[in-house]
């Protein structure tokens, strides 16, 4: 579907698609193309977006950033080991978000967003809220295992 592609490509070539009207065929619809975690962190959020492709980024709160675009197998497998649990979420939440945009994240709410050619499929809320629901749960701890290989590189070089 997207060989040869980066998959923030793949993805946005699909953005457009959806606003000239036509939808993705039914068998690449919610097929992940990318993951997304924003976590609140004083007051503002930490982001994390890992794609297909093996690429990565991270956002800290304070402004700090790492851009991945080496290939690892060590990221890799991280990368994959994410995206395997975030694609059956997406598949669990069903129709992808048909909005031209996501809503706001206010400061201490949390979201995990899914990338897919359909659209984006999402949850959020106020992290004391949605932080313990065990698929909100099992959506960060791999995230946060790339976050800290992803920083942990980065500092490496």
């Amino acid at each position: 579907m997207t060989d040869g592609v980066a998959s923030r490509v793949a993805l946005q070539a699909w953005h457009f698609v959806r606003q000239a009207g036509h939808n993705p065929p039914e068998e690449l619809a919610s097929v992940l193309l990318g993951a997304v975690a924003e976590v609140p962190v004083k007051g503002s959020h930490d982001v994390l977006a890992a794609y297909r492709d093996g690429t990565a980024r991270y956002l800290n709160h304070t402004g700090g950033a790492v851009i991945w675009e080496d290939r690892d197998p060590v990221i890799q497998a991280a990368i994959d080991d994410w995206l395997a649990y975030a694609q059956g979420l997406a598949r669990a939440l069903g129709a992808a978000w048909t909005e031209p945009s996501l809503p706001p994240l206010p400061p201490g709410h949390l979201r995990v967003l899914m990338l897919t050619p359909s659209g984006p499929r999402f949850g959020q809320g106020p992290e004391a809220d949605i932080g313990k629901e065990p698929a909100v749960s099992r959506f960060l701890s791999p995230a946060t295992a790339l976050m800290q290989l992803l920083t942990s590189r980065h500092m490496d070089s």
